[in-house]
This record gives C-alpha cells, sequence and structure tokens, in this order.
C-alpha cells in the first residue's frame, strides 16, 4: 500500500504542475467590452454586427487602378489619369521598419496589385501629407471585399479609434485577431530571443488615466499606464516598447526593470508625478487619447505581449 501511495503522491504532484505551466502560458484575454464605461478593453468574444459593404451607387463610384504597394496602409492610385497616394481610412500598418512592416505591405499587395478598385471618401479628405484618405473596396465574385477591414482582420493593421463610421467594428476585429495570434500579433512572428516556444509573459495593463482634469498637455505628470505581472514568474521588460495606435509615440522601458509575480510599474508620459518608483515618458505631449486609443506593449524583437484599447472620453478604470 506505501508503494501504491507513493505512486498517487507523485502523480498528484505531476498534475499540480501541469495545471500551474498552463495558467503561466495562458494567452491574456481581453476583458468584456462595455461602450458605456468611460474606459475599457474590447473583449474577443464581442460580436459586432455586421452587414455587407454598402456601395455608393453605379453613377457615383470612382473607380481607380492600383499602381503600386507602398506600405500596408497606403497605396498609389491612378484616377482619372492623375496618380494619388492615397492612404487607407481607419488603419494604421506596422512601418516597414518595424516588425510585421513587409509582411503586411505583402499581404495588401496579395489583395490588390494592379487591379481596379472602388474607392469612397470619408468625413476626411487628406491628411497633412497631402495623401487622399479613402476606404478601398474591391469587387470579387462573391461579391464587395471591403480591403480596409480584411486588413485588420487578419492582423495585418491596427484599427483606429478616432471618429471614423467603422470604428467599432475594426476594434472588435483587431481583438480577436490579437487573440488568435493572427499576423503581426502572433506570438513569435518577430523572434524568440529567449527559445521558450511558451505563450505570452502574462503581463497586463491593469490601470490607465488618458485623461486628466484640465489641459492633457498642461498636465502630462497625470498621465499614465500601469502594467501589472499576473503571472507565476519574474518578467524582465527592460528595452520592452510602449505605444499607441499612432507611428510616432514609442517608448523604450529603461534596464534593470522586472517585474516579480503580483508587482506593477507605472510608465507616466510626463518628467514628473506618479508613485515613487514610477518610469517618466518626459515626453512633450499628451499620448493617451481621450476619444480611445490602444496601449500595445511589444518585447525587446517586436512581438506584441499587451493589447488594451479603451473606448470614450472620461477618466481611467
Amino acid at each position: 500500500m506505501g508503494r501504491i501511495d507513493a505512486h498517487r503522491g507523485w502523480w498528484l504532484v505531476i498534475l499540480v504542475l501541469a495545471v500551474m505551466a498552463s495558467a503561466c502560458n495562458t494567452r491574456p484575454t481581453p476583458d468584456a467590452f462595455d461602450p458605456s464605461t468611460t474606459s475599457t478593453t474590447l473583449s474577443v468574444g464581442e460580436v459586432v454586427a455586421t452587414t455587407p459593404p454598402t456601395l455608393p451607387p453605379p453613377d457615383e463610384r470612382i473607380v481607380a487602378s492600383v499602381q503600386s504597394i507602398t506600405d500596408g496602409d497606403t497605396v498609389v492610385v491612378r484616377v482619372d489619369g492623375v496618380e494619388e497616394n492615397l492612404r487607407m481610412l481607419g488603419i494604421n500598418a506596422p512601418e516597414q521598419s518595424e516588425c510585421w512592416g513587409a509582411e503586411s505591405t505583402v499581404y495588401l499587395t496579395g489583395l490588390i496589385e494592379g487591379v481596379n478598385v472602388l474607392i469612397v471618401p470619408g468625413d476626411e479628405d487628406t491628411d497633412q501629407f497631402g495623401r487622399i484618405l479613402r476606404y478601398i473596396y474591391l469587387e470579387t465574385p462573391d461579391g464587395p471585399l471591403f480591403v480596409n477591414s480584411a486588413m485588420v482582420e487578419s492582423g495585418n493593421a491596427i484599427g483606429m479609434s478616432n471618429g471614423h463610421e467603422f470604428e467599432r467594428s475594426f476594434k472588435s476585429l483587431e481583438a480577436a485577431a490579437f487573440q488568435s495570434g493572427l499576423g503581426m500579433w502572433g506570438t513569435f512572428v518577430c523572434g524568440d530571443k529567449e527559445g521558450l516556444g511558451a505563450d505570452r509573459p502574462v503581463v497586463r495593463v491593469s490601470d490607465i488615466q488618458f485623461n486628466p482634469s484640465g489641459p492633457d498637455n498642461e498636465h502630462l505628470d497625470q498621465e499614465y499606464v500601469t502594467i501589472i505581472n499576473e503571472g507565476y514568474g519574474r518578467v524582465a521588460i527592460s528595452g520592452w516598447t510602449l505605444r499607441d495606435e499612432s507611428s510616432q509615440n514609442r517608448f523604450t522601458v529603461p534596464p534593470d526593470t522586472v517585474l516579480a509575480p503580483g508587482d506593477s510599474v507605472t510608465i507616466v508620459t510626463g518628467c514628473n508625478g506618479g508613485p515613487a518608483d514610477a518610469i517618466h515618458w518626459c515626453h512633450d505631449g499628451a499620448v493617451w487619447s481621450n476619444d480611445g486609443d490602444t496601449v500595445i506593449v511589444s518585447d525587446t524583437l517586436g512581438n506584441a505581449v499587451i493589447w488594451y484599447a479603451y473606448s470614450g472620453a472620461g477618466t481611467g478604470p
């Protein structure tokens, strides 16, 4: 009986270790999305009602021929004999110098290179660089393909939280792409320096203040993001990158920044403020949009570890 009990004891230990390992390697899941709240994450399980793309009447449709693909959100088109640089509305693809920039470009190239597409304007006509801003549709035997949406759904672009008409749909598709590890959201698409072959570390955004009282640019010491380690092991986040949806705002976590299980770190936008152990970005302006934005944290190779989208003006949770 002693030998049988010993075997049972070993099996119990193995079972406990397996459960712990499974918990450690679970891909973090965004919390439930409630559009009535001021700050929240979008749910992977949320289903946003979609309808087939609505195109303008035939006599109002603008046909453009795709001349070349610049990157995952910018193309050169010819309209009525004139070449235009077109920036796709509502999305932001990785820069060519960033992880998945080349792959995003290849994906878009495979969809629309050398074909005629329909381009549809939104609320804005051009951007600060003089590029026309448009939604792109491709007519297929199965009906129109909404190319902007397809880029987000496949994990090849971020959906922008800037008030465009497809914002809610794009962000829901983006949440699902992150959870499924599609495209740039894959666990180790940018490489696996540690050779672990496991899943993402269980680190999350635990708090965010994106709308301090008063003019945002005058209260940068009150704008912050707090990241917590909810896993079972220590996570070194030195050299990791914190960014928003834009292509400009990037912050590199300083050396010797390690989170023990349960530990958190607050990154303040300004040069002052926050808890005693806060890290200061010292940015010259507000980073986190009051109208909605996405917090993305990537490891030293560029693999996305944290995806946290919030919606609406107000104060942090």
